[in-house]
């Protein structure tokens, strides 16, 4: 959350709604970093978003996807 924002509460219905969520954010020009864990679809899609969108360099989207459908103990 940026310096100073207000938290908003995000039902989540899959990756799209958390995505969604981010691209009201109104984020600084400048990158900062962001540590996004959660599911391991949600986490590809907040970075892609990220990097992809809004420019942020690969490095300063950290990632650690704790589970996926199906799967157990993606550590």
């Amino acid at each position: 959350m940026p310096r100073g924002g207000e938290a908003r509460w995000v039902r989540r219905h899959g990756p799209d709604s958390l995505v969604a969520a981010l691209r009201d954010l109104d984020l600084p020009a400048e990158p900062g970093a962001a540590y996004v864990a959660g599911e391991a679809r949600t986490c590809q899609a907040v970075r892609r978003h990220l990097v992809a969108e809004r420019g942020w360099p690969r490095r300063a989207v950290v990632v650690k996807p704790f589970w996926a459908p199906g799967r157990r103990g993606l550590d």
